[in-house]
């Protein structure tokens, strides 16, 4: 039996458009758990009134803690509940017809697959999100994963990405087995997601895929994408593009992931912490949002005395 986790933050009409989807396409069984992530506005009331005839559809009230945390208390329910298939959904997807379903009769078939990923479509219809297909070296991390990459030539950083990544030219109808997986939409094991530890619970927001797949690849676990199941992802409608925020948590949560999952020197650290540290400054320039000094030096005390811990 299937379990689908949405977290809630603010937007509960997207949620509620999620919701409808899952009724709209799923024909498998399954149960929904909302975790209302300390919603500021009258979100939790309004899913609870929404979804109070739908007993397949339980709205959990928590304070703000973040992605990992959030989703983690709503899969330990869903654990102790007894369901075998966990699917983890930003409340901006949409899924599209048969989409639940394909990704669960293919881990009902495929016993030794820990996950299934879907094919993310942009609202506009464009391909997006596209998995990786093996970690990257530290090297080539380093040099096309920063500002250094604008010295790179264009045929160099094709190459990169050939290496690293699924281009929409190579996905045909058949699963492929992947590395990372993109974290807005998957369906996994629940075993799986109990023996390496659940999310992450390091980071507050971002990178939450990266750590999970790297730790699902250092334990031998698979993960597939399926091209025939297909979801709409509108991006960026929960958190927003460009915010102080967003940079910061980022920041946060990639010196984390490098640090203490792909464990890199503290060398590398250092200048990629610097790399990212300018983004802001450059977003400002640019005229992505405005930026003062103080707010900026607010963001730099932030994210230089989370590097210094991780160090």
């Amino acid at each position: 039996m299937n379990a689908f986790i949405i977290l809630n933050y603010n937007t509960w009409e997207l949620t509620i458009r999620c919701v409808e989807s899952i009724f709209e396409t799923c024909k498998h069984d399954y149960t929904i758990y909302i975790v209302d992530n300390g919603s500021l506005n009258d979100s939790y009331q309004n899913l609870k009134q929404q979804f109070k005839d739908r007993k397949n559809v339980i709205v959990i009230q928590s304070e703000n803690l973040g992605y990992a945390r959030g989703n983690n208390m709503g899969i330990r329910q869903a654990i102790k509940d007894g369901h075998e298939f966990i699917t983890i959904a930003n409340n901006d997807v949409i899924f599209l017809e048969e989409s639940v379903d394909r990704m669960c009769s293919f881990l009902e078939k495929n016993p030794d697959v820990a996950v299934a990923a879907p094919y993310i479509l942009s609202p506009e219809g464009e391909l997006q999100n596209l998995p990786s297909l093996k970690p990257i070296s530290t090297s080539d991390y380093f040099l096309y994963n920063t500002k250094l990459s604008n010295f790179a030539s264009a045929k160099r950083k094709r190459q990169y990405h050939l290496d690293y990544y699924l281009t929409g030219d190579s996905i045909k109808d058949d699963p492929i087995p992947v590395y990372k997986f993109s974290g807005c939409c998957f369906m996994a094991r629940g075993e799986m997601l109990e023996k390496i530890g659940w999310f992450d619970e390091h980071t507050f927001l971002y990178y939450e895929e990266d750590i999970l797949s790297h730790k699902m690849y250092k334990a031998g676990y698979k993960a597939y994408y399926l091209p025939e199941a297909k979801i709409v992802h509108h991006h960026g409608l929960t958190t927003g593009k460009d915010n102080l925020f967003v940079d910061t948590e980022m920041l946060k949560s990639e010196m984390y992931f490098l640090s203490k999952i792909y464990q890199l020197n503290v060398f590398l650290l250092f200048v990629i912490y610097i790399d990212r540290a300018l983004t802001p400054i450059l977003k400002k320039l640019k005229r992505k949002y405005n930026l003062t000094f103080k707010e900026y030096l607010a963001f730099f005390r932030k994210t230089w005395s989370h590097f210094v811990k991780l160090i």
